[in-house]
């Protein structure tokens, strides 16, 4: 299981900010579930009707028609 700092550290890379700035420093007092959801926010969006079409190729796809 991942600790905290890892959450972090990611977020903070999502976010383009230095692991070591005040602000970084200020996640540490998130909770691992809040820190999980802001790093779900700031994801580049992929919508889900997406995720599925890569996931689940169409018949016309799995034929070669498209």
């Amino acid at each position: 299981m991942k600790n905290k700092a890892y959450f972090v550290k990611r977020l903070c890379e999502l976010r383009g900010l230095d692991p070591e700035s005040d602000e970084a420093k200020g996640y540490y007092e998130m909770k691992v579930v809040d820190l999980l959801i802001e790093i779900k926010k700031s994801k580049p969006d992929a919508t889900p009707e997406q995720e599925d079409e890569d996931e689940f190729p169409s018949l016309a796809q799995r034929l070669g028609c498209s």
